[in-house]
């Protein structure tokens, strides 16, 4: 077994910059890295995966907020393409190409991929991690934007490990607009639809294109169709625990055919037809439909020593309240700052711990929001 730490000779004493481990390269952990290395920070990012070509499929977006935070502007050339809505509207793959692509240009950033953390374990004023074939790593610190499966934050909460599903699941598609038969008849400048029809909370946009078009005809489509009735399927499938914690997604290519049987009977029923044929699409295709278990997860702390949590690892909310992404931002922001300010001599865990002195009555009041949207959906679902 072979360990990977500072270079021998070398005192953390003289160092002026900690060694800084992101566990995750998904959006948190991307957007982390930029704003650690454009505050002086260096970073090293180890993702389980290669490069993804999906993890989800639109969210809302703060430009200003997102070029601030990463020191690189989306307005600029290269462009991250978006639609207005209250708050500009892009998809997933676009936002996280748009993000890597920025670190791999970045100095500062080092991402190693194919590289699965299996446990992590605070050493007070520096932390461990051991990965999957079998080497391990020591860093002045180890921060977590590793989802709401986070390795590291089973090591800063032991006792409140998962998240808690909020009663309902989103089923999203993002569907090519030039798959369908006609058009979408929605403006790219429409934003979001947004309707209840008999329980169901139904969401749908026009997104622009791969290509970045927004071009009638070239644009993407997506949609989100929440269920209050999917808890039976979730125990069945193992997602949900007795407990009542999330421990696992419905993903692409694991829905069987017979919830997309159910889900396409309905269709006629619930959705208008402006949108009826890109949500059959969606349904009928393994590749594009997946499942969404909305957990909400309310942290006791934010860090543990050397460790620290950020974007969903740390706090995990309902989609209906539009802050998943840009409260991930504000995470990166501070810590990234709080890091960047460290005194002399200082071990990153007191950076960090300064972190969690100014995020965690935030967070845990976003989360308690998240819970009251919860609790109204579910009322009104029930009473439909």
């Amino acid at each position: 077994m072979s360990r990977d730490s500072f270079p021998s000779g070398v005192s953390l004493s003289q160092e002026r910059v900690p060694q800084i481990v992101v566990v995750g390269a998904s959006l948190a952990g991307l957007t982390l890295a930029l704003a650690c290395a454009t505050r002086g920070v260096p970073v090293h990012v180890v993702e389980r995966s290669a490069r993804r070509v999906h993890g989800g499929d639109s969210l809302s977006i703060d430009l200003t907020a997102l070029a601030a935070t990463v020191g690189h502007d989306p307005r600029a050339h290269p462009v991250l393409p978006v639609v207005p809505a209250y708050r500009d509207l892009t998809t997933w793959p676009a936002l996280y190409a748009w993000l890597r692509d920025r670190a791999a240009e970045t100095p500062g950033i080092t991402l190693e991929e194919n590289k699965t953390v299996v446990s992590v374990t605070d050493l007070g004023d520096r932390a461990q991690l051991s990965f999957s074939d079998g080497t391990q790593k020591v860093a002045d610190a180890v921060i977590g934007a590793d989802g709401y499966h986070s390795i590291v934050r089973r090591t800063i909460a032991p006792d409140t490990p998962f998240a808690r599903y909020a009663g309902y699941v989103v089923w999203r598609g993002l569907i090519e607009e030039q798959a369908l038969v006609r058009p979408v008849p929605w403006p790219s400048n429409g934003g979001l639809w947004i309707e209840f029809v008999d329980g169901y909370r139904l969401v749908a946009a026009v997104l622009p294109g791969r290509d970045g078009s927004t071009d009638i005809g070239r644009r993407q489509v997506t949609f989100a169709w929440f269920d209050v009735h999917r808890e039976e399927l979730l125990r069945r499938t193992h997602r949900l625990t007795a407990d009542g914690h999330i421990v696992g997604t419905l993903g692409r290519g694991t829905i069987d055919e017979d919830v997309r049987a159910e889900l396409l009977a309905l269709i006629p029923q619930v959705w208008p037809q402006t949108w009826a044929e890109a949500v059959a699409v969606g349904v009928r295709s393994t590749d594009v439909l997946s499942g969404a278990p909305i957990a909400e997860y309310e942290p006791q702390r934010l860090a543990r020593g050397a460790l620290a949590i950020v974007g969903d690892a740390a706090h995990v909310v309902s989609p209906m309240t539009g802050r998943g992404f840009a409260t991930g931002v504000e995470d990166a922001a501070v810590l990234a700052q709080m890091l960047a300010q460290r005194r002399a001599n200082e071990p990153a865990s007191a950076a960090l711990a300064r972190y969690e002195a100014a995020r965690l009555l935030f967070v845990r009041a976003l989360v308690t929001h998240s819970r009251r949207i919860s609790a109204e959906y579910l009322r009104y679902a029930a009473a439909a």
